[in-house]
């Protein structure tokens, strides 16, 4: 089978995979830093919220750097260099926690550098012939790993409290940084100096890819930031929502993959499509339901479509280009959805209450298929 030939890079695969998990500590971290910044170091929530989000700022914002500094730097160097700055920033996080303004600069940094390193990693798979399907085996290992992050962070936050956590996100980093290290070439397609042939052109169909897969990302994460209240409400303890929700998302890793293969056979557009309309629909029964049933079987095509359509996302944001640049910008700004959600969402809940999550979700997701009509590649 021509999918087994990603498999001919492997030290690219293990770069990419350890890239994303640098992303998804990130999203391991939030919920139980939320909690304990308010019990450990009196933080209000809102200021709690802001600490945890800001990585996800600074993911973002690296987007506007990638461009001048894929020209310029190796992916080893910048690996070396942004690896380190995001190593450094928490361990030092570990120690100066409490000290607001000094933690809130450290995160945006550390967002710098996971943006940063998942942008450069990102273009140059962007650039194989088997982009769809290498894109989900690393969004794949990822989202796999998370699971564990979640439970390696909590450990460690229990028996030394925020200390702890950063401690542990700083290990984790110098682990991921040096399993990157491992791809070293001097290649410009593999990660060597690249010299790109002309500047990047801005156009309807690149923003159009990049809104979209930020409006999905945002707008298909709203139910999940409240996926705990929800299911304490109809009856289910914290263990056991806990439980289910972390079996769920183990599971769906194996989505990222289906949705790279989907697109390496079929084209993006209708796979996104479909994975659209059942996402919608997933959430809108999973927010509504009566009973703890109907929730746990809507969650799965709710939690499946996000997993599924992410890869498929920054592999289309890399055929706008031959080069991979708008991939590399891409990426960072759709994996700093994750954040927008959970703000939007705290804001539309504290309006109009949960059950209008369902709502946004749907309308976002109905602009999403909008989009798809300017995302599409001009023809003769």
């Amino acid at each position: 089978m021509s999918y087994f030939r990603i498999f001919q890079f492997p030290t690219l695969l293990l770069a990419g995979a350890s890239a994303f998990s640098m992303s998804t500590l990130f999203s391991a971290m939030k919920p139980v830093l939320l909690t304990r910044y308010v019990e450990q170091a009196g933080f209000s929530e809102s200021l709690a919220g802001l600490v945890v989000a800001m990585p996800f700022v600074g993911i973002a914002l690296s987007s506007l750097l990638l461009n001048k500094l894929l020209g310029l730097m190796p992916l080893r160097l910048l690996v070396i260099v942004f690896g380190g700055l995001l190593t450094t920033t928490e361990l030092v996080s570990a120690y100066v926690f409490d000290l607001k303004a000094l933690v809130l600069m450290l995160q945006f940094f550390a967002g710098i550098s996971v943006g940063v390193l998942t942008g450069s990693v990102s273009r140059i798979i962007a650039t194989q012939t088997l982009a769809d399907e290498m894109f989900g085996f690393v969004d794949m290992a990822a989202v796999f790993l998370m699971s564990f992050m979640i439970a390696g962070v909590g450990a460690a936050i229990g028996a030394l409290g925020l200390e702890g956590g950063y401690l542990f996100a700083a290990a984790l980093s110098l682990g991921y940084t040096l399993l990157m290290l491992a791809h070293n070439t001097n290649d410009g397609q593999q990660g060597g100096t690249v010299k790109f042939s002309k500047p990047l052109l801005i156009s309807l169909r690149p923003v159009a890819v990049i809104i979209m897969g930020m409006l999905f990302v945002t707008c298909s994460g709203f139910g999940f930031a409240f996926l705990f209240t929800i299911g304490i409400d109809l009856g289910m303890s914290y263990a056991s929502a806990g439980s289910f929700i972390g079996t769920l998302v183990l599971v769906s890793s194996l989505a990222c993959q289906l949705g790279g293969w989907s697109s390496g056979k079929f084209g993006p557009y209708r796979p996104l499509a479909g994975a659209y309309i059942v996402c919608a629909v997933g959430w809108y029964i999973a927010i509504h339901a009566s009973s703890q049933l109907i929730f746990m079987i809507a969650l799965v095509p709710a939690i499946f479509s996000l997993q599924f359509n992410f890869p498929i996302l920054l592999a289309l944001s890399g055929s706008l280009d031959a080069e991979g640049r708008w991939a590399a910008i891409a990426t960072p700004l759709l994996m700093s959805g994750f954040a927008w959600a959970a703000i939007v969402a705290g804001a539309i809940v504290s309006v109009w209450g949960i059950p209008a999550l369902a709502t946004a979700t749907g309308l976002g997701l109905l602009i999403c298929l909008l989009l798809l009509i300017p995302s599409r590649e001009a023809t003769a």
